[in-house]
This record gives C-alpha cells, sequence and structure tokens, in this order.
C-alpha cells in the first residue's frame, strides 16, 4: 500500500515483502494454476509521483514450484515479474473513464490500459501483482520444452529411453479401411 501524501514529488524507492501464503493465494485461487509458490519474495520498485499521479514500477521474481506436466518429475523456478502501472485520482476521471475534458466517443483507449483509478489517500498494490503474476508464469511446468512424457501403456519415462511399447494410435474411424488391400496399378500402357 503507497500513501500518497507521505510520497514527495518526483521518484522514490519503495520495497515489499510478499510471503509464500500470498503467492500461494494468488496461484491457488480459482481457477487455480499448477504451481505453489516455493517461498517468499521481495518485491522493490520506484514510485513516480506528479501532481496526485502516480507511476508504479517494481520488479520481483515469484519462486515457483510444480511438477512436469508430461513425465511428473518436479519442476523449480524464479519467474521474473515487471510491474508498470499508472494510478491517476478519480476526482480526475469523467465517469466513463476518460480524463476530464477529453473526447468521450470511443469506449476504449489503449493508452490508458495501465492506469488505474484510486480515491482516497492510499493506492493498494496488491491487485497490481496479483494479475501481473498470473499474467507471467507459464501456463504449465515443464521440465524441458523437449519433454517426451511417460509411456501411456507401461508408465516408463520416455526421457530416459523408449521402452519396446507399440504407442501408435489408430482414429477408429479409420480403422475399417486398415484391412483393404488395393491391387497394383497396371503400368504397362495399352
Amino acid at each position: 500500500m503507497l500513501n500518497i501524501d507521505a510520497l514527495e514529488e518526483g521518484e522514490e524507492p519503495f520495497e515489499a515483502d510478499l510471503p509464500r501464503e500470498l503467492l500461494d493465494s494468488v496461484l491457488r485461487a480459482d481457477p487455480p494454476t499448477e504451481f505453489h509458490a516455493g517461498g517468499a519474495s521481495h518485491l522493490r520498485g520506484k514510485a513516480t509521483k506528479m501532481g496526485r499521479d502516480l507511476l508504479v514500477r517494481a520488479k520481483f521474481a515469484v519462486p515457483l514450484q510444480g511438477h512436469c506436466k508430461r513425465c511428473l518429475k518436479p519442476v523449480t523456478g524464479d519467474e521474473q515479474v515487471e510491474l508498470v502501472r499508472a494510478y491517476v485520482p478519480e476526482s480526475e476521471l469523467h465517469p466513463l473513464g476518460k480524463h476530464k475534458g477529453e473526447d468521450l466517443e470511443a469506449s476504449f483507449d489503449p493508452d490508458l490500459v495501465d492506469e488505474e483509478v484510486y480515491s482516497g489517500k492510499e493506492i493498494h498494490l496488491l491487485p497490481a501483482v496479483r494479475e501481473q503474476i498470473l499474467l507471467s508464469i507459464p501456463p504449465s511446468p515443464l521440465c524441458t520444452d523437449d519433454c517426451k512424457g511417460l509411456c501411456p501403456n507401461c508408465g516408463k519415462d520416455l526421457n530416459e529411453g523408449e521402452c519396446g511399447c507399440d504407442r501408435t494410435v489408430v482414429d477408429p474411424r479409420w480403422a475399417a479401411l486398415k484391412g483393404i488391400q488395393l491391387a497394383p496399378k497396371d503400368t504397362k500402357e495399352k
């Protein structure tokens, strides 16, 4: 949480601890990701105050743990997260989200995507931190990008070598054509 009145004009550094429980609450919220927090994190950032507007820039790493989606081996890593967000006071905005005095034709302005509205004297960074964590983590844990996974028949880890099982899958819609014998084409011209 940042107190607007306590910040001075210009750029000021700030720090915050992100406990493991907080990171797990983000990763395991509905719908949950396939990761859980491997530990706590520490956020370091800078807040640039310009009147009542505030630009927040911060970086931190999220320690992740999970199991490879293909071979089920444990996967750990640190995902780097970067947060850049502008905060503007509610009093400066029109009810439709535009700055006072701006044209209200469009309902979406790409220049305002990273702007958040705040009211009062404090800005809560947690919603933006949650959003950036979820946008930064990979969709599923993988031990390597080329992981071969487990054999669906015997369960052997195919990264350690082939198992000898026949893993060819025949589409049942084409199975009836498997027994058809075609006569060789006569290559002589008459």
